[in-house]
């Protein structure tokens, strides 16, 4: 029998279990298929799989080049790390990038942040680029205002609203540290407003080094200037647009906060501790019990040389570490076996995402 003498239903079925590389192509096949792999129910069907199951993975690599100190970005197979393309950011932005910074996933979907290598030149850019589509969407430009420096840099958040499916992206400026202003972009109506908000100046919000977002809601690690021991997480409802403060945990010793982390579906905290010429990771995932929350050691990273860096935390339990002499490590929490990997730089970001046929223009022609 052949596939075009299925019912469509089953048809839908088959091809909603396939890597976005090959819908790409069946697009093609004739119009009848082109039509249904831009179809918003099955665009929605094939997510669900795609997410469920944990398939149709994709890594990114974003490191700065040793000769040339711009970023190099890559993209690989998340099984096996190695290179499937390399990524030419000029697609995205008008001129040369001297500093890249990607937010997310969400749906599949990566926002990039790219400061100009001339700041002279053009402002800050932002786009939302889908890697497995390479369709790609810049946002507005942003304007700083008058009285922000350019050194002084934005705080940003990326999710989706659940409850009407838009995709928006969270800007956080601190100005002066006497006031903050949050503004939110829509994917839906493509643009930025300015939204009223109870962030306390005071504090300093650290940019996310991993992907911070989980079911509508996106979390970042925060301090009190003038107080560095009291430490918080901040949380922002895509859907109510509101913030929360969120206690950490009492602890008897002295830590280094590093970041927030969503590893397999939990908020986790990320904590280090040195010890002489060794550092540890503690990993704490957040529990949920109504408005009261509390956490839990999920597992332990080390004992590593004091100049390791945590650059990942793998959904299948691996870790990727920076070793000190600048080379990427697959590292083995359980057994602490590291093997270490022909990629080199001077510092990486590692963004796992699954691949999806989410959209981002309403004609969802790619770029």
């Amino acid at each position: 029998m052949l596939i075009r003498d299925l019912p469509e239903d089953v048809v839908m079925e088959i091809l909603s279990r396939l890597p976005v590389e090959s819908l790409m192509r069946f697009k093609c096949v004739n119009k009848a298929w082109y039509f249904l792999i831009r179809n918003p129910d099955f665009i929605a069907k094939h997510l669900f799989w795609a997410t469920s199951e944990k398939r149709h993975r994709g890594l990114l690599l974003n490191r700065e080049h040793e000769i040339t100190r711009t970023p190099w970005v890559s993209l690989h197979s998340n099984e096996t790390l190695e290179v499937s393309r390399y990524v030419d950011l000029l697609q995205f932005f008008p001129r040369d990038v001297g500093e890249l910074v990607v937010f997310g996933p969400c749906n599949g979907i990566l926002c990039l942040f790219g400061v100009p290598a001339d700041r002279n030149g053009p402002r800050d850019g932002l786009v939302l680029w889908n890697p497995a589509t390479r369709e790609s969407k810049a946002l507005p430009i942003i304007q700083r205002p008058a009285e922000m420096p350019t050194t002084f840099p934005f705080r940003f958040g990326f999710g989706l609203d659940p409850k009407t499916g838009d995709l928006k992206v969270i800007r956080i400026l601190n100005l002066n540290f006497r006031r903050c202003q949050v503004e939110v972009y829509n994917l839906s109506t493509d643009s930025w407003r300015v939204i009223n908000t109870s962030v306390n100046p005071i504090y300093r919000i650290n940019s996310p080094r991993f992907p911070s977002y989980l079911n509508g809601v996106h979390y970042w690690l925060a301090c009190e200037r003038g107080g560095p021991d009291h430490w918080l997480m901040l949380s922002f409802d895509m859907s109510n647009e509101v913030f929360q403060e969120i206690a950490l945990p009492s602890l008897t010793e002295r830590p280094s906060f590093e970041a927030v982390a969503v590893i397999n579906d939990s908020v986790a905290l990320i904590l280090a501790y040195n010890d002489l010429a060794t550092r540890f990771y503690y990993i704490c995932v957040m529990n949920e019990s109504g408005e009261e929350k509390t956490w839990t050691l999920m597992f332990t990273i080390g004992p590593l040389l004091h100049f390791t860096r945590l650059i990942e935390l793998r959904d299948d339990g691996f870790v990727l570490l920076r070793n000190k002499n600048g080379w990427l490590v697959l590292y083995d929490p359980i057994t602490q076996e590291q093997r270490e990997l022909p990629i080199y730089g001077d510092s990486f970001q590692v963004v796992s995402y699954t691949e999806t046929l989410v959209m981002l223009n309403g004609s969802g022609e790619c770029a």
